[in-house]
């Protein structure tokens, strides 16, 4: 997927439900949101819950760090492309990323910002990986975003305690693109925040 189609996917789908608990696929799928994280599977229910969103129409991204039972190296990964089929993988880590890269997995790399040494080094890291996307975490501070925001060009998510609609406008004013949170409440507002977010951009404009 080219770094266009990428924007475009996570600009148009701003809330992403994030599905810590298997249980909670079946109100994912039902809700608005066309973006799945799974950052939940193991070697038996992988391949299950993937399909399942797939069937729906629905983007599957698959947490490489969560994900238990299977070795994570270059065969997992092919595995995962050929026989798994997800739109795209999340990592922190760089030899994950570029190895999906070199499959055409979409890939989003998990940027943990504690402090300023903690920037320097995952700037330093997605501007050398290139991902398709970055996920930054704790995504509630606009100052953060908005450096990330300057520094990249990759598009940005949000997450972390994510729980209302006026928090993720507030990651999108920033410079985010897309927020993802477990808030099961937040998922079925996705239209409201559309609409919003369409506002904030036509007034970014202006």
């Amino acid at each position: 997927m080219s770094t266009r189609k990428s924007f475009l996917l996570f600009r148009d789908n701003p809330v992403i439900a994030a599905i810590r608990n298997p249980k909670d696929i079946h109100d994912a799928v039902d809700s608005p949101c066309n973006i799945i994280f799974l950052l939940t599977g193991n070697i038996y229910n992988l391949a299950t819950m993937v399909g399942y969103i797939n069937a729906a129409g629905k983007n599957a991204f698959v947490h490489l760090d969560l994900v238990k039972g299977y070795a994570q190296d270059q065969y997992f990964i092919k595995y995962l492309k050929e026989k798994i089929k997800p739109t795209g993988v999340i990592s922190t880590r760089n030899s994950l990323i570029t190895k999906a890269k070199q499959e055409g997995l979409l890939t989003v790399q998990r940027l943990f910002l504690l402090d300023s040494a903690a920037m320097d080094v995952a700037l330093t890291s997605a501007k050398k990986i290139k991902p398709d996307a970055v996920e930054i975490l704790p995504g509630l501070v606009p100052k953060l975003i908005t450096q990330v925001h300057e520094e990249l060009s990759a598009p940005i998510i949000t997450g972390g305690f994510i729980q209302t609609e006026a928090e993720v406008l507030s990651c999108i004013e920033a410079g985010a693109l897309a927020a993802s949170t477990s808030h099961k409440a937040l998922w079925n507002k996705t239209e409201m925040i559309k609409k919003s977010q369409l506002s904030l951009f036509e007034n970014n404009k202006m």
